[in-house]
């Protein structure tokens, strides 16, 4: 045990020797050429080391710089689509005032109330009908004119519903709308015809009508003013031993292209 403890003791003055030899060296310059020699010898290391920790320091700045661009593009994503929703809803603004203005532009829309309403559904299957979002709530009742913003007639309001109302058309073979040409003034009866068109019936085989007039409502039935435009009349059949004769009619309005109508309330 003594052996062991003596020997332990050695190598710790041996080792304190030696430091202290180092010191006085380094101090004297003896240590110069070793340790230019060492620093030589780990100088291509050491820029191995510098150069990694530079790739490291770069990635993760550039990682850093790319989340950031990655954040601020989806900022600028979010605020191109609020942007977009709100020029969205200026047009479609400034769409509906362009049509309510062009419908109040007319002398006779002056003289009586009607109420603008959305087409929200059109389906040529079940019938020439469509729907509108204004409905009993609204002043809307059974037999009221339908029309576009130029007085175009579309039809007739059929059902009503607190919220919404079933409109049928002038080219439903239900609908009948007694009318005047615009030139001649003779009078019939504007009725659809299965979904295919419009035509002008009842008229007189005796009386003289032009292709190219103007069909105008007569204002004889309750709810249809006067002087509502149905269209032009392009061609007329006239048959010898008939005592009415026939007129086609393409209609003023494109209806299938509606997106707004007004309904004649008063």
């Amino acid at each position: 045990m003594k052996n062991v403890n003596k020997s332990k003791l050695i190598n710790f003055f041996a080792v304190l020797a030696v430091i202290l030899l180092l010191i006085f060296f380094n101090f004297c310059g003896l240590l110069s050429p070793a340790k230019d020699l060492a620093l030589w010898t780990a100088g291509p290391f050491l820029k191995l080391f510098r150069s990694v920790d530079k790739g490291f320091s770069g990635a993760w700045d550039f990682f850093v710089e790319i989340k950031d661009l990655n954040k601020e593009n989806a900022n600028l994503k979010n605020a191109n689509l609020a942007l977009l929703g709100e020029v969205s809803r200026l047009k479609e603004t400034a769409r509906e005032n362009e049509a309510l203005r062009r419908h109040l532009e007319n002398d006779e829309t002056a003289n009586r109330r009607s109420v603008m309403a959305d087409v929200v559904g059109y389906n040529p299957v079940l019938g020439q009908y469509f729907l509108i979002d204004k409905g009993r709530a609204d002043g809307l009742s059974a037999g009221q004119a339908v029309v576009a913003a130029n007085d175009f007639l579309i039809g007739r309001v059929a059902e009503v519903e607190g919220n919404h109302s079933k409109v049928l058309l002038i080219f439903d073979s239900n609908s009948s709308v007694n009318a005047v040409t615009q030139d001649t003034r003779v009078g019939g009866a504007v009725k659809g015809s299965h979904g295919l068109g419009v035509a002008m019936e009842m008229i007189p085989i005796d009386v003289r009508i032009n292709v190219g007039e103007t069909v105008l409502t007569s204002g004889l039935n309750d709810g249809v003013p006067k002087d509502l435009i149905i269209g032009k009349i392009t061609d007329v059949v006239k048959k010898a031993n008939d005592i009415f004769q026939r007129a086609s009619i393409t209609p003023a309005m494109e209806i299938k292209n509606l997106e707004q109508v007004f309904v004649i309330v008063q």
